[in-house]
């Protein structure tokens, strides 16, 4: 069988969706070698009057980079689609399908050998796989990862119809979380062809390290007494305009331990949570953006990790800090409850939110917590392999719906 991917990744920006999508496009090429696969990221480029503006306007632009890359062996072929006003007028239409004809114009010997698409990202790339299944007869399987269903089509009313388009003819959609999947109930979804499957965990890369490594790294950061981190985007879904609120109510509970509180990450409100954690006297580090090796190494100096996320798709950095045995506590948005799985460790949302995740934070760094344990239970069931299955079990040649 061969299988053609349609993937939202972009090399230079090898985060959550980035590396969930890889791994699991990984596992399943390694235990289903009797099928043939191709890859294709489709990413974006502004041109035209639409990119001048935007660059008079100092906005950040979308500009072509690469034509592919290669990561664990497996080639990427990347496609542009222009952002322009032709296509931001088309998008808009019922029959969309005049935007992508980009993708159709490159990719029309891919899509005439495949016999199945497997699309990872709702929208627009779960659009291209409805109109190959329109123009082509080849069915797709969608795999949605977060914001394409619980943020997008609900601020955008031509991409909520899309979105419901795209799943009610899918032979197959694949939730990250539960929660997802119910949000897209929310949405308007009536269908059957559903199903849940969370992410996994790459073993070879997040692990407990030494007791010297993790010293050296808190040395090198200035880390002292009990480290309270966080790693993601530094925006407003991920709740980052509480993080000082958070922070100072932990250490208004305990005021005789001594905190650092670790942010690993970037985004639009790090420069105003730097602010603030300045003006409230706390002893915060702000690392940036870091590769999946410091990454591993800074969750492994953290005594709790927090999600306090607003909305979410699963989390995949909660059974990252779980494999480098350290405990999380998080809101109750999306499938963040699914991967943390301590009752107590989940916070509902609602009034004095900051100084309730606060309090669970000082009780779970005040007590026993088996590091091995957590560790191990993570590898054991969040496996790649077993998780890509969820997948691979789609693959045949089923309706075309």
């Amino acid at each position: 069988m061969k299988i053609l991917y349609i993937v939202n990744m972009d090399e230079n920006n090898k985060k959550g969706l980035f590396m969930a999508t890889h791994e699991k496009i990984k596992a399943i090429m390694k235990n289903h070698p009797e099928n043939e696969y191709k890859v294709i990221s489709v990413q974006f480029k502004d041109t035209g009057i639409f990119r001048m503006a935007k660059k008079i306007a100092g906005k950040h632009t979308y500009d072509k980079t690469s034509d592919g890359f290669e990561l664990d062996g497996i080639k990427y072929k990347k496609v542009y689609l222009s952002i322009d006003m032709k296509s931001k007028k088309a998008e808009k239409l019922e029959n969309d399908k005049e935007r992508f004809m980009e993708f159709f114009n490159t990719c029309k010997s891919d899509i005439e050998e495949c016999d199945m698409v497997s699309c990872h990202w709702g929208y627009p790339h779960g659009r291209i796989a409805y109109w190959i299944n329109r123009e082509f007869k080849k069915p797709y399987i969608v795999t949605y990862h977060g914001s394409d269903v619980h943020t997008m089509p609900f601020e955008n009313e031509h991409i909520k119809t899309k979105v419901l388009q795209i799943m009610e003819n899918a032979k197959q959609n694949i939730f990250v979380s539960k929660k997802l999947m119910d949000t897209a109930r929310e949405l308007g979804y009536t269908g059957d062809n559903c199903t849940a499957s969370r992410n996994g965990v790459n073993t070879k890369n997040f692990y407990i390290i030494s007791d010297e490594e993790k010293n050296s790294i808190r040395e090198r950061y200035h880390i002292k007494g009990k480290n309270i981190g966080f790693v993601g985007a530094v925006n407003k879904i991920k709740r980052a305009d509480k993080f000082a609120k958070i922070f100072d109510s932990i250490k208004q509970i305990d005021p005789s331990n001594e905190y650092t509180f670790t942010v690993v990450g970037d985004g639009p409100l790090k420069s105003q949570v730097e602010k603030e954690c300045n003006e409230k006297g706390l002893k915060a580090v702000f690392t940036g953006n870091q590769d999946v090796d410091m990454v591993r190494n800074l969750m492994n100096t953290m005594d709790v990790m927090i999600l306090p996320s607003r909305r979410e798709g699963f989390g995949c950095v909660i059974t990252e800090a779980n494999a480098c045995g350290v405990p999380v506590v998080g809101s109750d948005a999306g499938g963040i409850s699914e991967a943390i799985g301590i009752k107590e460790n989940i916070i509902a949302d609602g009034d004095e939110f900051e100084k309730r995740i606060a309090k669970r934070v000082v009780e779970v760094v005040n007590s026993e917590n088996d590091k091995e344990s957590l560790s191990k239970y993570t590898l054991e069931n969040f496996s790649w392999d077993k998780i890509a299955e969820d997948e691979a079990s789609f693959y045949g040649e089923g309706d075309i719906r």
